[in-house]
């Protein structure tokens, strides 16, 4: 051997414990890092409680669908309720009169009941000092096909204003 591979080799066996050195910390570190990432990968998916991740997906995704069913069942039940409401006789207007000059106490009435459509009917109570006659005409889209008297027009002007107040106020 010559005297410069005798220096080389002097500055070359350091040079390798150096690099070992480096390489084994960065072994150390990387496998520091690998158990983390396993504890992580663990934890997700066998759980910190034991439940497992491909469980608790499943539970979840069932749990949605059932939900999604749910909401379109009342959606449904909504729009049929709905329609109902429609044809519900909710409007009610009553006018109390004196019918006849000799009879006092506004004891006669018209009333007027019907729906968002207009359907329903006028009762007209007429009491005299003998005898009750009572009168009903059928609403077809807000109009009847008998002439109304003037308590009758009144009492669905007043379940006119009832339905704006109920709409004023809901």
């Amino acid at each position: 051997m010559s005297n410069g591979s005798i220096a080389e080799a002097t500055w070359f066996g350091p040079l390798v414990g150096v690099a070992i050195l480096v390489l084994g910390g960065v072994c150390f570190w990387l496998h520091s890092q690998l158990r983390a990432i396993k504890t992580r990968w663990r934890d997700l998916l066998e759980g910190r409680r034991g439940e497992d991740i491909e469980r608790l997906l499943y539970d979840h995704l069932r749990s949605r669908v059932e939900l999604e069913e749910q909401v379109t069942r009342l959606t449904q039940r909504t729009a049929e309720l709905e329609a109902k409401m429609l044809r519900t006789k909710r409007f009610v207007g009553v006018v109390r009169y004196d019918a006849f000059e000799d009879v006092a106490g506004s004891q006669s009435f018209a009333l007027a009941i019907y729906d968002d459509l207009g359907n329903g009917a006028i009762v007209n109570s007429l009491v005299g000092r003998a005898d009750c006659r009572v009168y009903c005409k059928s609403l077809a889209g807000g109009k009847s096909d008998r002439s109304l008297t003037r308590e009758e027009l009144e009492a669905m002007e007043r379940a006119q204003k009832q339905d704006i107040a109920k709409a004023a106020s809901g």
